[in-house]
């Protein structure tokens, strides 16, 4: 397909700083109509930023915006609706106890005081039908897979009458069926002359789905071209600004001496079980890598495992020590290590500096001890030590960790974590939301400490990272494991249909 020489949009020269911070750095690109258009780049290129002000969310400091070869002042979201502006964000805003039809008008419903229950669901009825949705008007969020709750989203965008859809990181949770469905009904809207921009790190999709992306790095559009021209090789080397280093494969290691064991574990929920008889082990030099939609037990899992959830019945047993009868300050102390799921709420805490998020659990040993207080110069010397050990940027361990964008947060979670004679090491979604630059040091860290002899058991949602990294692969589906596979054996279309019961046991 050939890309429209007109512009629906585009920006000239926008800036927008956060104190000292330049999040966009005169950022000059257009976007064709009825097109899919990709934005791309590092954690931190700016790329939510300029969206954000696309949608009202945010105004520039200096620079504009043309919409149909008009300049355009977006002061809020509302404006951005009424120009037919529409943003579906990274984390739905959908209220859980809600049915879809109400969570679609919510903000948009009519001025009279009763609601014509009829004539919405009529007019939603017939968005479906249009655009090949699935999603049933009448059932409350909660009970939707996630597939469907992001079917919800754009209806809402649909309902308002958005002629531009942006689309943030919209695949992060989704299987891959989920991912070619929501791709289908993107290139149904395209054809619909909606236009879409998607945000993404996930370079396959942009390859294999967009008409044309923008490469965003430190703040500014670098160049804006056909995808067609682009290989996934070109087009992180743009991103990153130089050539990707290969990761150094390690083969799996022959040790059959299990630092995990879990056996028979059992918990139950207020409505039911919430894992049943999950058994299996990691071995000393292995990674085990766990697949499954989120909301299929992997929460409890990581509570159970890291001791966090001691309500369980059968057992968990690291470095023949028992879960149970070790306190999770003595498990650190053992080698035992955790990467939490959510790096904001569970793993860092944000007005802390560098120095004193990195020595988090770490602050009774003697090392960065002078007599019973902490040595303010053994705790920056051992914070300069990982900070250059995995090139955690800015430099400085006086810095609130809030300054750092989420890439480098999540590398110094990872060095505060895995390099203090690690022996297991429990990781949740160690790359999510994170740059391809980040994810390919943090992946190769896994493999060192791998050929180490550390066993790592990886919890994600990223297939592609489940096959890149595990020797073992298993799936974990309404709480229960339905699959092993070796990695050698599997791929991410039968993991899929494994992950959302479609295979057969």
């Amino acid at each position: 397909m050939s890309i429209s020489p007109s512009p629906l949009f585009s920006f000239n020269e926008v800036t927008k700083t956060f104190g000292n911070v330049i999040a966009n750095h005169q950022v000059t690109f257009s976007v064709a109509e009825g097109t899919i258009h990709g934005i791309v780049g590092e954690n931190g290129a700016g790329k939510s930023t300029i969206m954000k002000i696309l949608y009202g969310m945010f105004e520039p400091d200096s620079g504009s915006i043309s919409l149909r070869g008009n300049l355009t002042r977006i002061r809020t979201p509302q404006e951005a609706i009424a120009l037919g502006i529409g943003m579906v964000h990274q984390h739905f805003m959908l209220v859980p106890t809600l049915t879809v039809w109400e969570n679609i008008i919510l903000g948009q419903e009519p001025t009279c005081w009763l609601l014509n229950e009829s004539s919405i669901l009529s007019e939603l009825e017939s968005l479906k039908k249009e655009f090949g949705f699935q999603v049933e008007l009448k059932k409350p969020i909660e009970s939707l897979p996630v597939g469907h709750q992001q079917q919800v989203e754009l209806l809402k965008l649909l309902y308002r009458r958005a002629n531009v859809l942006i689309l943030d990181e919209p695949t992060a949770v989704l299987t891959p069926q989920e991912v070619d469905s929501l791709f289908e009904k993107l290139k149904t809207l395209k054809k619909a002359n909606k236009t879409i921009i998607v945000i993404t790190h996930k370079l396959k999709e942009i390859l294999q789905f967009t008409d044309s992306v923008t490469i965003m790095r430190q703040g500014q559009a670098l160049e804006t071209c056909p995808t067609q021209e682009l290989t996934e090789e070109s087009l992180a080397e743009k991103m990153i600004g130089r050539k990707r280093i290969p990761l150094n494969i390690i083969n799996p290691s022959l040790s059959q001496e299990p630092i995990l064991q879990v056996s028979s574990l059992c918990l139950q929920g207020t409505r039911g079980p919430r894992l049943q008889q999950v058994s299996f082990n990691v071995n000393c030099g292995e990674i085990v890598g766990i697949a499954g939609i989120e909301g299929n037990g992997q929460h409890e899992l990581i509570e159970c495992i890291a001791g966090i959830q001691r309500n369980f019945s059968g057992s968990v047993i690291f470095d023949k020590s028992d879960i149970k009868e070790i306190s999770p300050y003595e498990l650190k102390q053992k080698g035992f290590s955790v990467i939490p799921p959510d790096r904001h709420r569970e793993a860092v805490v944000l007005p802390f500096s560098l120095s004193e998020n990195l020595i988090l659990g770490h602050h009774r040993e003697r090392q960065i001890r002078a007599g019973t207080f902490l040595s303010q110069n053994k705790v920056r010397a051992l914070a300069l030590e990982k900070i250059h050990n995995f090139d955690i940027r800015p430099d400085d361990p006086a810095l609130a960790i809030s300054a750092l964008s989420g890439g480098n947060q999540q590398k110094l979670v990872v060095a505060r974590e895995s390099e203090r004679n690690t022996k297991f090491l429990l990781a949740a979604h160690p790359t999510r939301g994170i740059d391809i630059g980040a994810i390919d040091f943090i992946h190769q860290h896994f493999l060192d400490l791998k050929s180490d002899g550390t066993g790592i058991l990886l919890l994600s949602s990223e297939l592609e990272e489940i096959l890149k990294l595990s020797d073992r692969i298993l799936v974990l589906f309404q709480g229960q494991i339905v699959a092993q596979l070796y990695k050698q054996d599997a791929n991410e279309k039968e993991l899929g249909l494994w992950m959302t019961g479609g295979a057969a046991p």
